[in-house]
C-alpha cells in the first residue's frame, strides 16, 4: 500500500537513492497519477528522489536526465511538416532518443548539500532562488552610480569652492596691492557705467580733490563736481571713449569742498559695453609749474623783444624822423602861406593832409613799438599772414637799408587767414629775419639777398624766409634749436628756441633746411583758421 511505501521511504538513511516513474494504482487500490505519486515519494522520502519527467521537477524530486516536453513537440512538429511536404513517412527515419538534459531542484540540491560545482556541465537548474546580489543588482548599481556621481559632484563642488577661495584671495590681494599702489601714486579709480548712469570712485588720493573718500553716485552728479567751464567737454570725452572704444585721457578741472579749484587728468579704458574703468590723478602742482613756466617764457620772449628793438633803435628813430621831418616841413610851409594875401586854402587843405599822413605813419610805427615792447596777456585773433610780413618789413626797412640788404616779397594772393598772436608771431618773423640779415655780413653788398614768401597748402599756410647766406652745416641742424647754443659768438642763443616755441603753441612748426642754390630756409607753417589754437597758458609743450 502507498502508506506502508512511505513508511519505508521514512526510514531510509545512509547512501541510498530512490527513482521513481510514478504510478497509477497502490495495492490498495488507490489510483493516482504520476506526478502526484512522485511528489508523495519524494515527501517522505529523507535520501534524494530521481524521476524520469520534466514534471516532477518542482514537487520534491531532486533531479532527471529527461527531455523536455516542447522539445518533443517541435521534433514533432519537425516531422509532421516533412510528411506535408510530400516525402514518405516510411522513409523518414525517426530519432533514437529524444533530446534530453540534466535538470536539478535547486532547493532539493540545497536540502541535500549537493555543490553546484559538482554538477555536470550543462545541467538546468530550476527553482533557484536568486541571492541577495542577483537579486537588487540593478539597485546596487544604480545605488552605487548615485554615490560615486554624487561624491565625483561633491569632490567637484569641494574643489570649485576652493578655487574660488583662492581666486576671492588673490583678487583680494590684488586689490590691496592696487590700493596701496594707487595711494603711493596719488590715484584715484573709477568706474564710469553709462548703462546704468553710475558713478564709482576709491579713496581720493589728495585731499580736498572733490570727492568724498569713497563715493557711488550717478553720472549727473559726478558731472556736478567738474568745473563749469570743462563740464561739457570731459562729458563729450567720456562719450567718445565709449562710442570709439578707444583709451580715454582727459585734463579737467573740479571743484573741491572748500571751493578751492584743482586739476586733475583722468586716464581709462572701456572694459564693456558702457563702462569705462580708469584712474584720476590730481596735477594741481603740475598745472602750476606749466603756468609759471609759461609766465617765465613769457617774460623771455618780452626780454628778447626789448633786447630785438634795442638793436633796432637806430632804424626806428630814423623810420620816425621821416614821418617828423615832413610834419615839420609841412607846418613851417603852413604858418608862411598863412601870412600870404590872398590865403590859398586848396594849397593849406593838402599840407594839412600830408600832415595827418605823416603823423599816422608816425603813429603806426609806435604802435607796433609799443605791443612789442608791451608785456601782457597773449590775443588770439585772426591773422593776415601777407600783411603781418609787410609790418615786420616796414619795422625792419631802415635796419635792412644801413645793411646794404635786398628784400623779395613773394606773397600768395588770396592767402587765408591764420588765429593766433599777433605779437609773437611778428617776434618770429623779426628774428628770422634779423638772423638771415646776420648770416649775410660777410657777403658782398651785391649778393645780400632775403626772399620772404607766403603760400597756402591744403589746409596749412607756410612763410618762409631764405637767404643767400653759407647755409647750415649737419652739425647746425641737430642744435639749431636748443636753447643757449648760438652759431654767432655774440649771440644768446635763445632766439630760435623761443621762435619755436611759438610756432608749436600755434599747433605749427618752424624747420630750417638749405636751399637749392646756397643759403638757408626757415619755413613756419602754421593751421588755417578754422583749426583752434592751443591756449597761452599750455605753451609749456
Amino acid at each position: 500500500s502507498t502508506e506502508a511505501l512511505l513508511q519505508r521511504l521514512r526510514a531510509l538513511g545512509g547512501d541510498w537513492l530512490v527513482y521513481t516513474p510514478g504510478y497509477f494504482r497502490d495495492g490498495d487500490g488507490q489510483t493516482f497519477t504520476p506526478r502526484k505519486s512522485a511528489g508523495l515519494i519524494a515527501t517522505a522520502a529523507t535520501v534524494p528522489v530521481i524521476g524520469p519527467f520534466s514534471t516532477f521537477i518542482g514537487i520534491g524530486v531532486l533531479a532527471g536526465y529527461v527531455p523536455q516536453f516542447f522539445d518533443m513537440g517541435r521534433v514533432t512538429a519537425h516531422l509532421a511538416l516533412r510528411v506535408l511536404g510530400g516525402e514518405a513517412p516510411a522513409s523518414i527515419e525517426l530519432p533514437a532518443t529524444m533530446p534530453a538534459a540534466l535538470h536539478i531542484d535547486w532547493r532539493q540540491a540545497q536540502r541535500f548539500g549537493i555543490d553546484s560545482a559538482e554538477l555536470p556541465p550543462g545541467t538546468v537548474v530550476q527553482f533557484k532562488e536568486p541571492g541577495f546580489w542577483e537579486q537588487y543588482r540593478a539597485q546596487a548599481l544604480t545605488g552605487a552610480a548615485v554615490l560615486v556621481l554624487q561624491f565625483l559632484l561633491i569632490a567637484a563642488l569641494l574643489f570649485e569652492r576652493h578655487r574660488r577661495r583662492r581666486t576671492a584671495v588673490a583678487l583680494m590681494q590684488s586689490e590691496q596691492r592696487m590700493s596701496l599702489a594707487a595711494q603711493a601714486a596719488h590715484l584715484k579709480m573709477w568706474v564710469w557705467d553709462a548703462g546704468r548712469a553710475h558713478v564709482w570712485t576709491s579713496t581720493s588720493a589728495q585731499p580736498g580733490a572733490g570727492q568724498s573718500a569713497q563715493s557711488s553716485t550717478d553720472v549727473a552728479h559726478a558731472l556736478d563736481q567738474v568745473h563749469p567751464q570743462d563740464r561739457e567737454r570731459v562729458g563729450r570725452a567720456f562719450e567718445q571713449a565709449l562710442a570709439s572704444g578707444e583709451p580715454l585721457e582727459v585734463e579737467y578741472r573740479v571743484l573741491a569742498d572748500d571751493g578751492e579749484v584743482r586739476w586733475q587728468a583722468a586716464r581709462g579704458r572701456v572694459e564693456a559695453d558702457q563702462r569705462l574703468m580708469g584712474v584720476a590723478l590730481d596735477i594741481s602742482e603740475r598745472k602750476r609749474a606749466e603756468l609759471q613756466a609759461e609766465q617765465d617764457r613769457a617774460a623771455l620772449r618780452h626780454l628778447t623783444r626789448v633786447s630785438l628793438l634795442g638793436e633796432l633803435s637806430a632804424s626806428i628813430a630814423h623810420q620816425l624822423n621821416q614821418p617828423l621831418a615832413s610834419i615839420l616841413s609841412n607846418g613851417e610851409a603852413a604858418q608862411l602861406m598863412l601870412e600870404q594875401e590872398p590865403l590859398d586854402l586848396e594849397e593849406l587843405r593838402a599840407i594839412c593832409a600830408d600832415i595827418v599822413a605823416e603823423d599816422q605813419r608816425a603813429a603806426a610805427v609806435i604802435r607796433q613799438l609799443g605791443a612789442l615792447f608791451k608785456r601782457g596777456e597773449p590775443s588770439l585773433a585772426p591773422t593776415d599772414l601777407n600783411q603781418l610780413v609787410r609790418d615786420t618789413l616796414e619795422l625792419l626797412r631802415a635796419n635792412l637799408l644801413s645793411r646794404q640788404v635786398q628784400v623779395e616779397l613773394r606773397l600768395a594772393s588770396a592767402l587765408p587767414t591764420a588765429r593766433g598772436d599777433r605779437v609773437q608771431l611778428q617776434q618770429l618773423l623779426l628774428n628770422l629775419t634779423i638772423n638771415a640779415a646776420d648770416a649775410m655780413a660777410s657777403l658782398s653788398a651785391d649778393r645780400r639777398r632775403i626772399v620772404l614768401s607766403t603760400e597756402a597748402r591744403g589746409s596749412d599756410i607756410r612763410i618762409c624766409v631764405a637767404d643767400n647766406g653759407p647755409g647750415l652745416s649737419e652739425a647746425d641742424m641737430d642744435k639749431l634749436f636748443e636753447p643757449f647754443w648760438s652759431s654767432k659768438s655774440d649771440g644768446m642763443g635763445i632766439g630760435l628756441a623761443i621762435s619755436r616755441s611759438i610756432a608749436a603753441a600755434h599747433q605749427g612748426t618752424l624747420v630750417a633746411s638749405n636751399g637749392r642754390h646756397g643759403g638757408a630756409v626757415f619755413c613756419l607753417r602754421l593751421p588755417v583758421q578754422a583749426s583752434p589754437v592751443q591756449p597761452m597758458a599750455r605753451m609749456a609743450a
